[in-house]
């Protein structure tokens, strides 16, 4: 007697800068890929991001600030090239419809290694297409129509510009740098509540 087996592919496309891991009771971030460059294809979806500082007429590539677990070190002193408030994230997706969330967390780290303190509500202003949900979930969702297909690809821009009157760091120890993580995700748009265990985007 035979049996077929059928088989069902969850469609899921998850273009990672850095995918995140809780170890015991600490903050601390550890990641399992560094590739910002690198393109993930799965069922006609492709998204991947450009991560980089905008110091004035000249872009730095962040990759020279990624440590060896791909977490991104940014400075919070405003003259350095990685300044916190010069992050830029540029999200490239073209292929099937999708729905699209960047995840970013952000863990401040003191000089000598130990962790001060974990947030996600660095005061970046991202653009009027994105949604922050980053007080629940960490993520920040793309709300425009998709424009994504074969022939033709998206370049989103993800922050528009930084809030100093919000960012007060005048009681932190010198020395402190902020670790960041930052992670492109994409799923088909009939799967995000089943792949993102939510009933509705957070928008709706």
């Amino acid at each position: 007697m035979s049996k077929k087996i059928s088989k069902k592919a969850l469609v899921v496309i998850v273009a990672v800068i850095a995918i995140i891991a809780v170890v015991g009771s600490s903050l601390a971030w550890f990641v399992t890929q560094a590739s910002k460059s690198q393109s993930f294809i799965l069922s006609g979806i492709k998204a991947s991001a450009t991560v980089y500082f905008a110091n004035n007429k000249r872009d730095v590539d962040a990759e020279k600030f990624k440590d060896e677990n791909g977490l991104y070190t940014l400075s919070l002193n405003k003259d350095d090239e990685n300044y916190i408030g010069k992050l830029k994230v540029i999200v490239h997706r073209s292929g099937a419809a999708c729905c699209l969330r960047v995840k970013t967390a952000f863990e401040w780290q003191l000089a000598d290694g130990s962790i001060t303190k974990f947030t996600t509500n660095v005061p970046y202003v991202f653009n009027e297409e994105w949604y922050d949900n980053r007080s629940t979930d960490y993520c920040v969702y793309f709300m425009g129509g998709d424009r994504s297909g074969k022939a033709k690809s998206d370049t989103l821009y993800l922050i528009s510009n930084f809030d100093e009157s919000k960012f007060d760091v005048s009681d932190v120890e010198a020395g402190t740098t902020v670790k960041a993580l930052i992670e492109v995700d994409a799923v088909q748009t009939n799967r995000y509540p089943q792949l993102w265990n939510i009933e509705k985007l957070p928008w709706e």
